[in-house]
């Protein structure tokens, strides 16, 4: 028996053909395209069928219709064989690229459908990328290696805007400013503390207070980032620390700067800890104990593509693992991702 050809009996995509005299309108499905390939390739109805498993009666109805709906005759028949007509030849072409084109994008969605293709596009804090993201995508590439990632290190404040704007799928950064468009989903609590030389007077004290900051040359970081904001926000912290008398747009600005002996400056402790603090100390501060969260942050009401999922997935695989400096803790993350 033969059986259906799924090509032809799923759901069909169907164009209308508007110029038509009227008697002649109609519907042509891919499984009018297909038949009519076939036919012209096999050069019969016999074969042609048999490779479309397929009826050699219900092939002859599909031509019939497809000819009806064109108003155009494909093919001459005689009792030995079948060609095409002269105005099929010229159109045979045409719909062998329509199906190659149709057949080649179901194919590229299927792909990226299956994390076998696709591009990603994160835009993160410098430390995040350091600490989280790049073990993530380390595991990541091993597992989907077609799949292109772009990541870009910002503020926080550029960061919601490629998240607002799709052009990252989403961000891992702390909140700047709440936006009704934006969900934000705490992954990290990152600890501040004081950053200085390790010759500062600051550097040898154990507990220290954010009153004992006051008078101190204060190296901060520019105001689209999170961690300005954050501190801006904060009562009873000395006037210096809100405006700073440096200030820089990158952490690694900001370190270099403390290595050149210009100030003190208070970070979270993923920020300090970025990179190797040659020649500077981190000190926890106390009174008040503060706080940042890390997020992740993505466009409300838009879902995340199969390969920005999987990535995603990744992330928190990392953060789950446990393996975060010190004063950097994990917080709202199941146990397997959702």
């Amino acid at each position: 028996m033969l059986e259906p050809d799924d090509s032809c009996h799923k759901r069909e995509i169907t164009l209308y053909y508007s110029d038509m005299p009227n008697s002649q309108k109609g519907p042509v499905s891919l499984k009018h395209l297909r038949s009519f390939v076939a036919v012209a390739e096999a050069g019969g109805f016999t074969q042609a069928a048999e490779r479309l498993y397929v009826t050699p009666s219900s092939l002859t109805a599909t031509i019939q219709q497809f000819e009806q709906a064109l108003g155009l005759k494909l093919f001459d028949r005689t009792t030995r064989r079948v060609s095409l007509t002269q105005d099929a030849v010229g159109f045979l072409p045409v719909a062998e690229r329509l199906l190659r084109d149709f057949d080649a994008a179901i194919a590229d969605v299927r792909a990226v459908a299956g994390r076998q293709r696709g591009h990603v596009s994160i835009a993160a804090a410098p430390s995040v990328i350091a600490h989280i993201l790049s073990p993530a995508i380390a595991r990541f590439g091993e597992d989907f290696p077609n799949i292109s990632i772009a990541v870009r290190d910002a503020g926080s404040g550029l960061v919601q805007q490629m998240v607002l704007g799709s052009g990252a799928d989403f961000g891992l950064t702390s909140p700047w400013a709440k936006d009704p468009n934006l969900e934000f989903r705490p992954l990290l609590r990152d600890r501040f503390g004081l950053v200085c030389r390790a010759d500062h007077p600051l550097a040898k004290q154990r507990g220290l207070a954010w009153k004992q900051l006051r008078d101190q040359p204060f190296i901060g970081l520019a105001d689209d980032t999170g961690i300005h904001a954050m501190l801006k926000e904060v009562p009873g912290l000395p006037a210096t620390l809100r405006e700073a008398r440096y200030a820089t747009s990158s952490s690694h600005s900001l370190l270099a700067m403390l290595k050149r002996g210009l100030g003190i400056s208070v970070l979270p402790a993923l920020t300090a800890l970025e990179a190797p603090l040659e020649g500077l100390v981190f000190r926890p501060l106390t009174e008040p104990v503060l706080d940042r969260e890390i997020c992740l942050i993505t466009r409300r009401g838009r879902a995340l593509s199969p390969a920005a999922q999987a990535l995603l997935e990744r992330v928190l695989e990392v953060v789950r693992a446990g393996a975060l400096p010190a004063g950097v803790k994990a917080v709202g993350v199941p146990a397997t991702p959702r």
